[in-house]
């Protein structure tokens, strides 16, 4: 399947750009889209802003941080070999050298395209807006190599589950002490259900983007069934509320962002668990979870 549109479509062309309800930097922030991302525009605009539908999300975001393309543009870039950062966080240079001028930061989840230029251990990238520069090799993986090293996610055989349950649960325990920022979705700061997507992501499943909708995925586990990289849920009961997301570890353990990412036990952190969903196992089954590959935002169906 190939996407179409009467709408137009872009690619977010910075590290992470925010998008936020209305066209206004005063106004919340909602999400962050990470660079290479693909976006459909609505035709929306007030001033510099932009309105974009992305995978999970609509709102506004600075042209500055979009690369506009014709649909011919967009199956063009969905059909190119890409890389994927890996590493933390890096820099494009616009020469294969540390000494170089830095074209932009690059950090874990964005997505460039390749251009066959190898140099010393550097690879030469197609930025989103045009421009080529270099990052190091081993930052980078070939993104359809990435993508299809993590299709054991959806696999039912339960070794493969707890491997995959390890990297999730590994992944975010990383990231302890990165600050909490509303809206968070990329490795500069996370939200509680940001830091959760972010960590699927990464791990080559899309989720949807609110806690409120993450209960909705997967299958309900019962109390005293959890197993490590299930989703543990907050908020109240009667009626159903959902407020705070969490990854649980196992033993109690849960790693969760709030005020910043941290790991605490369920005794300490002290909140009732509201529900419990387990992922893993059911991707690409309709029940919200969507492998990387299976998607029409990032590999051609």
């Amino acid at each position: 399947m190939i996407l179409t549109s009467i709408l137009s479509w872009a690619i977010v062309t910075l590290s992470s750009t925010f998008m936020r309800p209305a066209p206004d930097y005063e106004a919340a922030l909602d999400n962050q889209l990470l660079m290479g991302a693909l976006v459909q525009t609505t035709g929306e605009t007030d001033r510099y802003w932009v309105k974009v539908q992305a995978e999970d999300y609509t709102g506004w975001v600075t042209d500055l941080g979009l690369k506009l393309l014709t649909d011919e543009e967009k199956d063009a870039y969905l059909m190119a070999a890409k890389w994927i950062c890996v590493a933390e966080y890096a820099r494009i240079r616009e020469t294969p050298s540390e000494g170089s001028a830095a074209l932009c930061d690059f950090t874990m989840g964005d997505i460039v395209r390749q251009t066959g230029g190898w140099k010393n251990g550097w690879v030469e990238v197609l930025l989103p807006d045009g421009r080529k520069g270099w990052v190091l090799q081993h930052q980078v993986m070939d993104f359809r190599t990435w993508a299809e090293s993590r299709s054991g996610l959806a696999t039912e055989d339960e070794t493969g589950r707890a491997f995959c349950a390890r990297e999730i649960t590994s992944l975010a325990c990383s990231f302890a002490g990165t600050p909490y920022m509303w809206g968070g979705n990329s490795i500069k700061h996370f939200d509680c259900s940001g830091l959760v997507k972010f960590c699927y992501f990464m791990n080559g499943v899309i989720l949807p983007r609110n806690a409120s909708q993450q209960i909705k995925c997967g299958t309900p586990v019962k109390h005293g069934e959890w197993q490590p990289g299930d989703l543990l849920f907050f908020g109240s009961k009667k009626p159903l509320r959902v407020t705070h997301v969490a990854i649980y570890l196992g033993d109690g353990k849960i790693v969760h962002s709030s005020q910043l990412v941290r790991i605490n036990s369920l005794a300490d952190y002290g909140r009732e668990v509201v529900g419990a969903t387990r992922i893993l196992g059911d991707i690409d089954c309709g029940k919200g979870a969507i492998s990387i590959l299976n998607s029409p935002y990032y590999f051609v169906q």
